[in-house]
């Protein structure tokens, strides 16, 4: 009986998994430097779809925040922490900081980790909650970005805070 010696070479499985690796530790991308409010406005979107914007009407049509009576005269810690309370309730989201007019928050998906940033800015003296939720990466969403500001409206409504 002849022996025959087997050539060592790299695993395919081993390749698939550095890649996997690889792709996934770069899903996790910094948060941008745009992030907070910049003059009495959040950062505007990109020309990308990966990005709602209730203060910049992108997409065209969306809804703004209007807070309801009962709430848009009361103080700005209570309107804080019902919106921190809202956001928090949000899947895979987690507050990140929040200041007397601004929360960011980051929100990252269950299986390939892509991490968002939602951001909710108010302006001195205004009834209106501005709301950013965007893509740190790619170009498309797949809407997920869309369905955040509207789960976090949802929210907010069930606790009377906007209309």
């Amino acid at each position: 009986m002849v022996k025959t010696r087997r050539r060592s070479r790299p695993s395919q499985h081993g390749l698939l998994a550095s890649g996997l690796i690889l792709l996934l530790a770069g899903c996790s991308a910094s948060a941008p430097e745009t992030l907070g409010p910049a003059g009495n406005a959040l950062a505007p979107c990109p020309d990308a779809p990966n990005c709602v914007h209730t203060g910049a009407e992108h997409p065209p049509g969306i809804a703004p925040f209007e807070l309801t009576p009962g709430w848009a005269d009361r103080p700005a810690e209570e309107v804080w922490s019902a919106v921190e309370s809202a956001v928090a309730s949000l899947p895979g989201t987690e507050v990140v900081t929040r200041s007397e007019n601004y929360l960011h928050a980051e929100s990252t998906s269950r299986i390939f980790r892509f991490v968002d940033d939602l951001e909710v800015y108010r302006g001195p003296g205004s009834a209106e909650l501005v709301v950013r939720s965007a893509s740190r990466l790619g170009r498309s969403d797949l809407g997920v970005n869309m369905r955040r500001v509207e789960q976090l409206r949802e929210a907010l409504q069930a606790r009377g805070v906007v209309d």
